[in-house]
C-alpha cells in the first residue's frame, strides 16, 4: 500500500488544508510501515507536496528507504482552472518545484498525470525520457493512459509503472491493468475506497458543496448514492463476519486483482489510517469475491464505468493559459 495525498491539500475536497494534520498523517503512515508516498503539484496547488516535505524533515526514515512518487502534467490558470500541460519548459519547472517542496533531489517515480493530447506522444514521452536520463527521476510512469497510449509511449521511452483508478464500484479499467501485467509494467490503483463510499463512514443524509468534486460525480447522484450505501451496509456485515471493516475489505479486494501491485490509501488525518494494519494478513477466496459481486448486484446495475471525465482536467487548447 502507498499513501495517497490528494485530499491532504484540501482543494476540491470541501475542506481547508491543515498542515499539522497532514504532517501527523505522514508520520502515522510511516509508523505503520507505509514508505511509499504518492503526490502531485495540483493536490492543494502545491500544499500536499509542501506538507509532505515538512513531515519528512521531522521523520527519522532515511531517504533511500522512501519511495516518493510525483506527477507532472497538470497546470492551472490564474483563476485556478486545471489543464494538461506536458510542454518541456513547464515540466522542468514543475519538477524543480516539486523537488524543492519535498526536500529531495530526486523522485523514485514520476508519472505523467494525464495524457496531453495537444502534443504528439513521441514528444510527451521524450520529455520524460530526458528527465530520466538526467537522473532526477528513477522510474517513469503514466496515469490514466489507455493501453494504446501506453503502447505509443513505449516506442519513445521506457515505462515502468501505470496508475489507474480501480475499486469494487469502478472496474472499467481492468484491461489497462491487464495490459500492464502482460508487458511487465507495475500497476498502481488509485481510488480503491471510491472517494469514501467504501470507507464505511458516509451516510445518506450527507451532502457535498460545490467546492467538493463529489457534488457532481455520477456515483454521488441522488438515487445511485443511496443504492451504493445500501450495498455498503451489506458489505460491512460481510467484512464483520471476518473480523474486518468494510474499508479493509475494499482495499483487500483491489489488491487481489490481477495486475494491481500497489493500492493507494488516501488520507488527510492519522485516524484514517487506523485500519491499515488489517489489510495484509488475509486474502479473499474466489467464493468470497463471488459473494461480494452478488451483494453489489442487488443494489447496483453497472460498475463498468470509471467516469474518468469527472476527474479529467481540460486540454491545454481548451483554456487560456
Amino acid at each position: 500500500m502507498a499513501l495517497g495525498t490528494w485530499a491532504m491539500g484540501g482543494f476540491m475536497w470541501e475542506r481547508d488544508a491543515d498542515e499539522k494534520s497532514a504532517k501527523r498523517t505522514v508520520h502515522a503512515a510511516l509508523d505503520q510501515g507505509i514508505n511509499f508516498i504518492d503526490t502531485a503539484p495540483d493536490y492543494g496547488l502545491g500544499k500536499s507536496e509542501e506538507f509532505i516535505g515538512k513531515a519528512l524533515q521531522d521523520a527519522s526514515i532515511p531517504r533511500d528507504q522512501l519511495i516518493l512518487a510525483g506527477k507532472p502534467g497538470v497546470n492551472w490558470t490564474d483563476d485556478i482552472q486545471l489543464f494538461r500541460d506536458m510542454r518541456p519548459e513547464s515540466v522542468e519547472k514543475e519538477l524543480d518545484l516539486t523537488l524543492k517542496r519535498l526536500g529531495t533531489d530526486y523522485l523514485d517515480l514520476y508519472q505523467v498525470h494525464w495524457p496531453d493530447h495537444d502534443m504528439p506522444m513521441e514528444e510527451l514521452a521524450g520529455v520524460m525520457h530526458d528527465i530520466y536520463n538526467k537522473g532526477k527521476i528513477r522510474a517513469i510512469g503514466v496515469s490514466n493512459f489507455t493501453p494504446q497510449e501506453m503502447e505509443a509511449f513505449q516506442k519513445e521511452a521506457p515505462l515502468h509503472v501505470t496508475q489507474n483508478q480501480y475499486n469494487m464500484l469502478q472496474r472499467g479499467l481492468w484491461e489497462w491493468f491487464d495490459y500492464a501485467k502482460r508487458h511487465q509494467i507495475g500497476g498502481l490503483a488509485w481510488g480503491p475506497m471510491a472517494h469514501g463510499l467504501l470507507a464505511g463512514e458516509l451516510t445518506k443524509s450527507m451532502t457535498f458543496s460545490e467546492d467538493d468534486f463529489r457534488a457532481s460525480h455520477p456515483l454521488f447522484e441522488s438515487g445511485k448514492f443511496e443504492a451504493v450505501l445500501d450495498a455498503v451496509e451489506q458489505l460491512k456485515n460481510f467484512a464483520a463476519n471476518r473480523d474486518k471493516t468494510v474499508a479493509q475489505l475494499a482495499m483487500r479486494w483491489v489488491l487481489e486483482q490481477d495486475g494491481v501491485d500497489v493500492a493507494l490509501w488516501g488520507a488527510y488525518s492519522p485516524e484514517q489510517l487506523n485500519e491499515v494494519t488489517g489489510v495484509t494478513d488475509w486474502t479473499l477466496s474466489k467464493e468470497n469475491l463471488l459473494a461480494i459481486d452478488q451483494i453489489l448486484k442487488l443494489h447496483i446495475d453497472d460498475w463498468s464505468s470509471n467516469y474518468l471525465d469527472a476527474y479529467a482536467p481540460a486540454e491545454r487548447s481548451q483554456v487560456k493559459a
